[in-house]
């Protein structure tokens, strides 16, 4: 979901209600015909939304606007919208607000059913519980002396209850079941054969209230309190609770499915056909679903053409990104110095060993210094512990602080008291890789405009400016 809400955020202006009859043309990109309804939705859509567009000028999103359809009509040359990976995609999308028009609730209903029929077999007339227990853990390959001492301590627990002391406190405090304990104690319902045997029978000999003796199974000593137990409920009373968990495994999408298989069967028809003829009959009550769906179509478009054509290979650029940076240097500037290098961390203040690990970070700095540290320094054991590579001003990390500026030591580490830094402190950045992430950014921002230009050349646009001045202000 986070990659269709980019997709539709790089559309400038997502789902654009369907356009009427006598609504005028506004633009025409690369002969594709945009009207004004679809072009004022596009541009209304993100009032007081966070990074709305309600700042930029009209001219302005008119130039975005071309923009974005023309990289959607160049996606379309590439034939992206062909491949099986796409469709796939935007069929995955665009199904998504089909799924509804589709769910059967007979379907689901016959589901419910099922399923409380199943728990109605697996009580065969016994009741529900709702136990709390306390364990002392005990491995099935415990020595006998392991053994005895988790004997014990389940039995001093069994003593303190016997005399007086609350269950939920002892639970919260000793038990060793990490789920439970801090609900002092409590488990979920349970019925048979939703536990260990053991523990089970011996849950069902007890009455609302009581508490067990000490109960061994195969993790350990248990002491089991019951809480409540009650009859399995009439179906009806458990409708809403059974129709809420199959929610939440996608019961409607699969009762959907379902549909679809007979209506497949009792038509002919394909899946693709019986969803497009769906998607038309939604569209006569809901008309904005055509320009949503539309919107499903160009986004991934739009994604795919961006990323193939500029992101990827502006990312992969280290040339490019070199370039750009000695050619707008004057551009990246601190405001304060910063450290890059690293910073070590040594058992003992061995100078010869501080030397080794020193030598070592400025051979492998740009390589597989971890593996070079495990594989000479801390070879047998670890006796040095290294951070980094940083590029970091004063104040941003507490190693460095330490080790660089001076600052008292705020994060010390016990097995490691001793510190040291290999590398140096920066003025201004030297290298593009000082700022990396900035001039990447920066990089592809130029080459997507140059792009853009390329596309504005390649292709044919045109905006009726008479209807221009209509938008937003037509009756």
């Amino acid at each position: 979901m986070k990659k269709l809400f980019i997709l539709l955020s790089l559309a400038l202006g997502g789902i654009a209600v369907h356009a009427q009859k006598a609504d005028p043309v506004l633009m025409t990109v690369n002969g594709k015909p945009v009207t004004r309804a679809e072009f004022e939705y596009a541009y209304n859509k993100n009032q007081g939304e966070e990074g709305a567009v309600e700042d930029v000028p009209l001219e302005k999103y008119v130039d975005m606007f071309i923009n974005y359809k023309l990289k959607v009509a160049e996606a379309e040359r590439l034939h992206m919208d062909t491949l099986t990976s796409y469709n796939e995609e935007f069929r995955t999308y665009r199904d998504m607000q089909l799924t509804p028009a589709l769910t059967d609730s007979v379907y689901i209903d016959s589901v419910a059913r099922d399923a409380y029929q199943r728990t109605v077999d697996m009580l065969a007339g016994r009741e529900l519980l709702h136990p709390a227990h306390i364990l002392v853990l005990s491995r099935q390959n415990a020595t006998e002396a392991e053994r005895t001492a988790a004997r014990q301590r389940i039995d001093s627990i069994y003593n303190a209850l016997q005399a007086g002391a609350d269950f939920a406190e002892l639970a919260t405090k000793f038990s060793q079941d990490p789920g439970s304990a801090h609900q002092g104690g409590q488990l979920p319902w349970i019925g048979p054969g939703n536990t260990i045997p053991e523990f089970e029978n011996a849950a069902y000999k007890l009455q609302a209230g009581q508490t067990s003796e000490v109960v061994e199974t195969a993790v350990g000593f248990h002491i089991i309190k019951m809480i409540e137990r009650k009859p399995l409920e009439p179906f009806d009373s458990l409708r809403t609770q059974i129709y809420a968990s199959l929610k939440r495994q996608n019961v409607e999408e699969a009762s959907a499915q379902a549909k679809l298989q007979k209506l497949m069967a009792q038509t002919g028809k394909s899946r693709e056909d019986i969803l497009l003829e769906t998607q038309a009959e939604l569209e006569k009550t809901d008309p904005s679903l055509h320009w949503l769906v539309q919107e499903y179509h160009d986004g991934l478009l739009l994604y795919e053409v961006c990323k193939q054509q500029v992101w990827d290979p502006a990312d992969a650029d280290t040339k490019g990104h070199e370039a750009w940076f000695k050619s707008h240097k004057k551009q990246y500037k601190w405001d304060k110095p910063h450290f890059r290098g690293f910073v070590y961390h040594t058992a003992t203040n061995d100078k010869k060993l501080r030397k080794q690990v020193e030598k070592l970070l400025k051979k492998y700095a740009d390589g597989d210094w971890r593996g070079e540290l495990k594989k000479t320094i801390n070879k047998d054991s670890v006796v040095v512990s290294v951070h980094g590579p940083y590029i970091v001003a004063e104040g941003e990390n507490a190693y460095v602080d330490e080790a660089v500026f001076g600052q008292p030591q705020t994060r010390p580490l016990k097995k490691f008291p001793f510190i040291g830094k290999v590398g140096k402190v920066l003025k201004q950045p030297k290298e593009y890789t000082d700022v990396k992430q900035q001039v990447i950014d920066d990089y592809k921002r130029d080459c997507e405009e140059r792009w853009v230009e390329e596309l504005r050349k390649r292709y044919s646009f045109s905006v009726n400016d008479d209807i221009l001045r209509t938008v937003n202000n037509h009756d």
